[in-house]
């Protein structure tokens, strides 16, 4: 009854698109933390280490957007509606957990170990990836840049001394992170090969953006760190291997 009041209440707030979304994921963190501290069995306090990690994912992007790129921010940056595919990935794993937990209940048994394992992974990936952002600055957006702005810089300090792109490998990391903390073996596999698939090309493509935005200075980057933080991914190679002179 409070969170239906709650919500309506937002709605006639200013901002309430923003206020409604924000709402919404703080009562989900809410109902996360209860869940993880008074669950009566392992099973639904695993969904509550989910719940929390989704949660304040979604709305620290908000925050980190609205604290280091005000300029860019909007309802788009609590990422909630980042393309449909991560939405049905969202819901396919709330229907992989409900049906396993319901037919398969043994699946969710005794899995302490995988979902604790699933959580540290959740919370690196989260750190990594909020590191990023807060290093980067203005410097750090949602949406590939297709034009250079006066500002924008090269950043190669901090966490990116060590990775080249630390803001994707952290959400990769945090993605296949929550799939083993609720021990879905069906999406954890979906979630490995459609996040390296996005991330490749993701990769890929904003390299060539930085190649073309700073030339020789991001190409010594890319020699100096080799590391790009999702495995097997190398990013644009220049020139493509193809053209090496091999003799």
């Amino acid at each position: 009854m409070l969170l239906g009041l709650s919500l309506c209440v937002t709605c006639f707030v200013p901002y309430s698109s923003v206020a409604k979304r924000a709402a919404m994921l703080g009562s989900l963190f809410g109902i996360a933390i209860l869940l993880s501290f008074g669950a009566t069995t392992w099973k639904y306090m695993y969904f509550g280490w989910y719940l929390a990690s989704l949660s304040f994912f979604h709305f620290s992007e908000y925050i980190m957007v609205a604290k280091y790129c005000p300029d860019k921010l909007s309802v788009d940056s609590f990422l909630l509606n980042h393309s449909p595919e991560y939405q049905i990935a969202a819901v396919a794993s709330w229907v992989e957990f409900a049906l396993e937990l319901w037919l398969l209940p043994w699946m969710k048994s005794n899995v302490f170990i995988l979902s604790f394992i699933g959580l540290l992974l959740m919370i690196g990936g989260e750190v990594l990836r909020k590191l990023a952002m807060i290093t980067a600055e203005s410097n750090f957006t949602h949406i590939i840049q297709t034009k250079k702005e006066s500002s924008h810089v090269l950043v190669t300090h901090g966490i990116y001394s060590l990775c080249r792109h630390p803001g994707y490998a952290g959400w990769f990391w945090w993605s296949l992170g929550t799939q083993i903390t609720l021990a879905n073996p069906v999406c954890l596999m979906a979630y490995v090969w459609a996040s390296w698939r996005f991330f490749k090309d993701r990769i890929h493509d904003e390299e060539i953006t930085l190649i073309y935005f700073f030339g020789d200075e991001y190409l010594d980057y890319q020699r100096k760190v080799a590391t790009v933080g999702v495995p097997f991914v190398r990013g644009f190679e220049f020139p493509p291997p193809d053209m090496t002179d091999d003799s």
